[in-house]
């Protein structure tokens, strides 16, 4: 009897490292997708952060339009983003709007994934 159910499990032999090399192989994918991404969402959510934080001290303050560019300016210096980011401010009567925009490119093994940073913040003068 045991020697009956020796040989139906012969052939199984190899089912549990296949299953554990698939299982580290997926990990692993996926441990250096979110490597390589992480970065760049921390520094999009940083931006979002101090973007919303100057934009609503700056309607606050009543500050002008050029002097808030210049002031995310640094702030997307200070984050050090791999791209160039395009800089919007505009002042509608107490209304002050900012717009951040940019396309960071990815790149993957065999793919470069361009990762779309969209930050936009309204603050008015009326207070938080």
């Amino acid at each position: 009897m045991a020697n009956k159910l020796y040989r139906q499990r012969v052939s199984e032999r190899g089912e549990g490292n296949a299953k554990f090399i698939a299982t580290l192989s997926v990990v692993a994918l996926i441990g250096y997708i979110l490597y390589t991404i992480l970065p760049i969402y921390y520094k999009e959510q940083q931006l979002n952060h101090d973007v919303k934080e100057e934009t609503r001290v700056s309607a606050i303050n009543g500050r002008e339009p050029k002097l808030v560019q210049q002031s995310i300016k640094k702030i997307v210096d200070n984050i050090d983003f791999p791209v160039d980011l395009k800089i919007e401010v505009t002042k509608k009567g107490e209304k002050l709007t900012t717009k951040c925009s940019g396309t960071v490119p990815i790149s993957f093994i065999i793919y470069t994934y361009n990762y779309n940073v969209y930050v936009e913040q309204v603050g008015d003068r009326g207070g938080y």
